[in-house]
Parts: C-alpha cells; sequence; structure tokens
C-alpha cells in the first residue's frame, strides 16, 4: 500500500498479490485460538501497509506461534 501511495499509480500484478496476501491472512488468523480480534485486524493492517515483506513477517510469526503452542518436540 504504502507503494502505491508514493508512487500514486496501482499495478494490476501488486494489486492482485495484495489482495491474495490479504486473503491468506483473513484464512490464517480467523480460526486462531487465543488471538484476540485486535491482534487479527494489526495484522491484517500490517500486510495493507507493507504488503508482501508484511505477510512474510506474518508467516514467520504464525509459524512460530503455532510451534510454541503443540508444546516441546
Amino acid at each position: 500500500m504504502l507503494l502505491f501511495v508514493l508512487f500514486q499509480q496501482v499495478p494490476l500484478i501488486l494489486l492482485l498479490v495484495l489482495i491474495v496476501c490479504l486473503y491468506l491472512v483473513w484464512a490464517d488468523v480467523k480460526d486462531e485460538p487465543g488471538l484476540e480480534f485486535q491482534a487479527k485486524i494489526w495484522w491484517f493492517l500490517l500486510v495493507v501497509l507493507l504488503h508482501v515483506p508484511g505477510y512474510l513477517i506474518f508467516r514467520v510469526w504464525i509459524a512460530t506461534r503455532r510451534r510454541r503452542a503443540s508444546g516441546p518436540a
């Protein structure tokens, strides 16, 4: 989103990637146990602002959270 604001144009491929990233974030957080609504919205907005890097940060965080929740290996 920041790129769109800076350059004042929206390339179609970047818009499609943003939509896909937002859908994937929604699909991951909608049923995540123990995650408050405010945290879900925070991750959604982070991906809106940072686009793909924000989604990658989210994926690392969710993987770490799920690994810790599953207990010691």
